[in-house]
């Protein structure tokens, strides 16, 4: 893989936005970009670190490519990283896949086809509440900036287990069975497009922290569907606003 061939090479560097990149996402980013426009030339494609390119069609079936998920794990040696590619047609995830190559894992799902990992069925599993459930979540500042302290204290404390476990490795373990909740503050278009087939398609829920629509990004709480409500009223309690964003 592009991006496992650069592992630990120098280059890396912060985006205005206070994220990392380094030469190996923009290589893996191009290797994708290839590959696609050799077998589907007249889409578009978007990626985090190129944007959508010149000359693109905005109605076409359009691609989009988070090429690390994860920059900062990959950065450090975490292997909880991974390549993510969706497509969107029609204002709708149709297609995602997400590649974790240090952990030999490819999760793949299309709309009303399911979800696999490595060419075998996966599915959510279901808890009746909270009390039951493990909950993931992502970086703790990421919360305590927005002034949330109070809810993830009171989700986790909520719950028979909790991970801090961020990017797309989170949403995984719910897809897969082995988390129940998977909740972050904040994404972008290209963190969340694939995810949002591969959960809905292993037969959880994927919604904002308000309940809205996820998969263009913002706020994004992926869990096994039976708990899903419970959440977004903890949420809901702790001040999460309309179009996800948290209420003062």
């Amino acid at each position: 893989d592009a991006a496992l061939e650069r592992a630990g090479a120098p280059g890396a560097r912060r985006k205005p936005d206070g994220s990392w990149v380094t030469a190996a996402d923009h290589a893996a980013e191009a290797a994708a970009r290839a590959v696609i426009a050799e077998a589907r030339p007249d889409d578009a494609i978007l990626g985090e670190e190129g944007g959508l390119g010149r000359g693109a069609p905005r109605d076409a079936h359009l691609w989009i490519v988070d090429p690390i998920d994860g920059t900062h794990n990959f950065m450090d040696g975490i292997p909880l990283w991974g390549t993510l590619v969706a497509l969107r047609y029609g204002g709708r995830n149709l297609i995602g896949i997400a590649h974790c190559p240090e952990l030999r894992e490819t999760y793949a799902a299309a709309a009303g086809l399911g979800a696999t990992c490595n060419g075998s069925p996966i599915s959510v599993r279901a808890v009746p509440t909270i009390a039951e459930a493990t909950v993931v979540f992502t970086a703790l500042e990421s919360w305590t900036e927005l002034g949330l302290d109070g809810f993830i204290v009171e989700l986790t404390a909520s719950a028979a287990r909790s991970r801090g476990i961020g990017d797309c490795w989170g949403h995984l373990l719910v897809a897969r069975g082995a988390a129940h909740v998977m909740i972050e503050p904040q994404l972008n278009i290209w963190d969340v497009a694939a995810l949002d087939v591969i959960v809905t398609e292993a037969g959880g829920r994927i919604t904002r922290l308000d309940g809205g629509y996820a998969g263009a990004g913002g706020s994004c709480l992926s869990s096994c569907g039976t708990i899903h409500d419970d959440v977004l009223a903890l949420a809901a309690r702790h001040g999460w606003g309309p179009e996800g964003e948290p209420q003062s």
